[in-house]
């Protein structure tokens, strides 16, 4: 399919000319006669590129590129100026509002043809890097997935197998470590589905969203009380004890009781998994004038500053090195739920391996 170009330009000579020259390239092209017209046709039938003059009456050039970068569908579409004016302001502004490039009038054929090459093959390259990141990303959640399915279900399907050839010979205490390891089993399984099932929402969450005052608004009375018992079902999840400290001023929280479980459960996750048994785990929480601000600290596996700057949906950090459990989902979570509830997450980690999470929260108005 010809590469479509939709030309933009008030002055009629101009336009068919250009039509004309690109025509004769090999282009499909669509023309308009002012910018109210051009953003109507490239809304209607989406273009590979966009010549547009900036001096139109009504809907000048600007215009146009604003409506243009704020469309989620021609945001990254290639946009070409074509000017009779030369001053740098002018020329500053367009380029601030999303311009790839100036034709100055009057420009030659062999300048025309160069400027749209050279944008065309760039949005290729583009469109290139993004295809290999994604690869790369789905090659990512391949191996993650597969790693994290295959522990959860082996120890489900292995248990459950001994549990049927050999029930006749299995004493009561094996019997209830069996139905345990099953039970951790399958909670971790539930965890990382419904983990990768919030992250999905959590990404794509904006104000049209009809859950989206769901992970927003709310209240919650924190306490130690409160907070312990979501460590306790950490704990019971994992089927493991760790010592841990908790120190808390009491306070109200603008956020949800929900969203704030799901933060801290994340974080006590990460710290039972990844902490080693010298130092107690530690989570401390103080009000900071209008702001509260909660810390857990552990010793155990260092983050890397590099690694801290990276944090994202499906990676994890050293996984040759250490051995981890999960989709990396846990930080990436906190940092989106504690963003849309106006706050914001703090992590640092010197090389003995003492890492701090701190998160950052509005205290609800009386």
């Amino acid at each position: 399919m010809a590469t479509k170009i939709l030309v933009i330009e008030d002055e009629a000579q101009i336009r068919e000319n250009i039509e004309e020259i690109l025509l004769l390239h090999g282009f499909q092209v669509e023309t308009a006669s002012n910018g109210a017209d051009g953003i109507s046709q490239a809304l209607l039938h989406k273009p590979n590129l966009i010549l547009c003059d900036i001096m139109m009456p009504v809907t000048d050039g600007y215009k146009v590129l604003e409506v243009i970068r704020a469309n989620r569908s021609l945001v990254t579409v290639p946009f070409i100026f074509l000017t009779a004016k030369t001053d740098p302001a002018d020329m500053r502004r367009g380029m601030v509002g999303g311009a790839d490039d100036y034709l100055t009038k009057p420009f030659t054929l062999e300048n025309l043809m160069k400027a749209i090459d050279s944008r065309l093959q760039r949005e290729v390259s583009r469109k290139t890097d993004i295809q290999a990141q994604l690869n790369e990303h789905r090659r990512t959640l391949a191996a993650v997935s597969v790693h994290e399915y295959n522990t959860s279900l082996t120890g489900i399907i292995g248990f459950t197998s001994l549990l049927i050839d050999q029930h006749q010979d299995i004493d009561s205490d094996d019997l209830v470590s069996m139905l345990t390891m099953i039970k951790v089993c399958g909670l971790r399984l539930k965890r990382s589905l419904d983990n990768i099932r919030l992250m999905d929402i959590l990404q794509y969450l904006d104000t049209s969203n009809d859950h989206y005052s769901h992970y927003t608004t709310g209240q919650t009375a924190i306490s130690g009380t409160l907070v312990r018992h979501w460590a306790e079902a950490v704990e019971y999840r994992m089927d493991r004890k760790s010592t841990y400290l908790i120190e808390l001023e009491a306070a109200n929280l603008a956020m949800s009781e929900e969203n704030l479980r799901v933060c801290l459960e994340e974080l006590f996750d990460n710290a039972f998994k990844f902490s080693n048994s010298v130092q107690p785990i530690r989570l401390t929480g103080e009000k900071v004038e209008s702001s509260y601000r909660i810390s857990l600290t552990n010793s155990g596996n260092p983050m890397k500053p590099e690694d801290i700057a990276r944090i994202s949906p499906f990676t994890q950090f050293n996984r040759s090195k250490f051995e981890q459990q999960g989709f990396g989902l846990g930080l990436a979570i906190v940092k989106k739920l504690v963003e849309l509830n106006r706050g914001r997450t703090e992590i640092e980690s010197n090389e003995s391996g003492l890492t701090q999470v701190t998160i950052w929260l509005p205290q609800a108005s009386e």
